[in-house]
């Protein structure tokens, strides 16, 4: 039972993957489209209270100006963000809430891109999440709501994320994720707004220092159109746990 479980869930798992595929060509075939590369990098420092755990992090990220190369990915300022997260742990639950501030520049698809002005938006976010060990594997979902704070607008959204990590060695890891971002109340574009697919490697330094390097794919549709951007990223991340 538990091998023909395994090869279920791994059907399921490429059958998905499949339909997402089949989703965002159908959705690209109708729609004006632009490609780019980012760099995305986090620094992250968490600590442990019994069962409850407090973190904060910063992230910064740059894009390509297309204009002279779709590979030049430090070329414009993308986004700069900082978050702190209060979580409770169970066994195999995690109860979290996160407030943050983003300082984002439009992503460069277009000539008109460049005229836009950055926005600064507040998140709050509650969330929780669900863990399953494999042996050494670690299966995890996560759904969170957004409250998206705007100079002049307010917006929702909803994020649902399946992580994967998989030990290579005693000090290595590989980790697979699955995210999808939906509008939601309040002023819901109704929308599936955005999908996240991706891999990192991730090395344990000491059992309070990690570090990550992926790369991961941004399918997104921007707001008041029917534009998608198709946005590539190298993941650079680097975690301390007190």
């Amino acid at each position: 039972m538990k091998h023909l479980y395994l090869k279920l869930k791994i059907q399921t798992s490429k059958l998905s993957l499949l339909c997402l595929f089949v989703v965002f060509c159908s959705l690209s075939a109708f729609s004006q489209t632009y490609n780019h590369a980012s760099v995305w990098s986090r620094l992250l420092v968490s600590k442990q209270f019994g069962k409850w755990t407090v973190s904060g992090d910063v992230a910064y990220r740059r894009q390509n100006d297309f204009r002279y190369s779709k590979y030049n990915f430090l070329a414009k300022p993308l986004l700069d963000a900082q978050r702190i997260t209060v979580g409770y742990r169970t066994k195999s639950w995690l109860f979290n809430v996160a407030i943050s501030r983003w300082h984002a520049y439009q992503i460069l698809g277009k000539e008109a891109d460049f005229v836009k002005l950055p926005t600064i938006e507040w998140r709050f976010t509650p969330g929780i999440e669900y863990f399953k060990n494999f042996n050494k594997s670690t299966f995890q979902w996560r759904t969170q709501y957004e409250y998206r704070s705007f100079v002049d607008r307010t917006a929702g959204r909803f994020r649902q994320r399946l992580q994967f990590r998989q030990p290579i060695s005693k000090t290595n890891s590989l980790v697979f994720l699955q995210e999808a971002l939906f509008g939601a109340p309040p002023n819901s574009t109704k929308k599936y707004e955005q999908n996240q697919l991706g891999v990192t490697f991730n090395h344990n330094f000491t059992k309070h220092l990690e570090s990550e390097l992926g790369y991961r794919y941004i399918f997104r549709r921007r707001r008041t159109s029917d534009e998608i951007d198709n946005e590539n990223a190298v993941v650079v991340g680097l975690m301390y746990r007190l």
